[in-house]
């Protein structure tokens, strides 16, 4: 089993090589996946925090001048800052979806601006471009032909499941679309942003959309009394969850019932309510 070590390059296949940054903790598991794609001209997807280490090892397993592209699925903080860094190091052109947000904690200058079906062309490579909202607006997934690898950033992880907070673009309805437009292209492994790879694609998928549609009828069901608090309600559906993460579970809920909200499922005012008194 290829290492998960933070800073230690490990081959996945012919093509792709990982790099776990530091950076551990409840919302990024064991670390940020860096991932080398390609061997005369090199891809970096999702060039991670901006910490020295992290650069040196994704610029030292790459062999600088060999770093063409910095290619990011999208813009959350432990996924994007090193990318300017190693553009400075090695040149390399740094291309993100079109729809990038500027902000005050994203200060970035696109070379390249994709969109979903767009290509970054290597020498021994073909990275098709898959936008995927839901997680982020602007998240994007990477299909490596050669080898049908999805890189999937926050969309798919392995040992978690991905956060839609609708405070940070996050939209249910939207990922569960990106789920669906996933689940019917011909993958064989996928090579998440969190967690080790996952080599049965379709099972984690539909895991994912089971994992959403079930939270949904347990929100449902927590409704059916009239307005609660967000609060309420995560204490009734992720009861097993450890109480550190009720947080996040909270912006769960609050996505979910957005979701249901649109599309009718219940009534406008009990879901206000439901939000407002969090």
């Amino acid at each position: 089993m290829p290492s998960m070590t933070p800073e230690v390059p490990s081959a996945l296949s012919p093509l792709i090589r990982r790099v776990v940054a530091d950076n551990p903790g409840l919302m990024t598991g064991p670390g940020t996946n860096s991932y080398l794609v390609g061997i005369d001209e090199v891809a970096v997807i999702d060039p991670g925090p901006d910490v020295a280490k992290h650069v040196d090892s994704i610029v030292g397993a790459a062999m600088k001048d060999r770093v063409r592209w910095v290619l990011l699925t999208h813009t959350h903080p432990d996924h994007w800052p090193a990318a300017d860094k190693i553009r400075k190091k090695t040149g390399a052109l740094v291309g993100a979806f079109g729809k990038f947000p500027k902000t005050d904690d994203v200060k970035l200058d696109l070379d390249l601006v994709l969109d979903d079906g767009d290509t970054v062309d290597g020498t021994e490579f073909r990275l098709e471009v898959l936008h995927t909202p839901g997680h982020a607006p602007n998240h994007i997934c990477f299909l490596l032909e050669e080898e049908r690898v999805l890189f999937t950033g926050d969309v798919i992880l392995n040992g978690m499941f991905s956060v839609v907070n609708p405070a940070r673009g996050g939209d249910m309805a939207l990922y569960l679309q990106s789920l669906e437009k996933l689940k019917k292209r011909r993958v064989a492994r996928i090579a998440p942003g969190h967690g080790d790879v996952i080599d049965e694609p379709r099972a984690k998928i539909d895991e994912y959309v089971k994992h959403r549609k079930g939270r949904e009828r347990q929100i449902l069901r927590a409704l059916k009394d009239g307005p609660v608090r967000i609060t309420d309600i995560v204490e009734r559906v992720y009861a097993d969850t450890p109480p550190e993460l009720h947080e996040w579970a909270g912006k769960q809920v609050h996505a979910h019932l957005l979701k249901l909200k649109a599309e009718g499922k219940v009534e406008g005012g009990s879901v206000k309510s439901a939000w407002k008194l969090a």
